[in-house]
């Protein structure tokens, strides 16, 4: 294997890495839309037993 091959690939993973923590932290900073503040309060339950707000998972 070259070496050069071998830094490159550390590098792109290290690029990748870096940019998927400034986006994690940039989504956390933003403010949820007007309206979906709080889901749980107007959540019917839709039949999706998985979803995290369905009222079957808060009794």
């Amino acid at each position: 294997m070259d070496i050069g091959n071998i830094l490159m690939a550390v590098l792109v993973f290290g690029v990748m890495v870096c940019v998927y923590i400034f986006l994690y932290l940039m989504n956390k900073k933003t403010p949820k839309p007007e309206g979906c503040e709080d889901l749980r309060a107007d959540c019917s339950g839709c039949k999706d037993f998985a979803c995290a707000n369905h009222p079957s998972h808060h009794e």
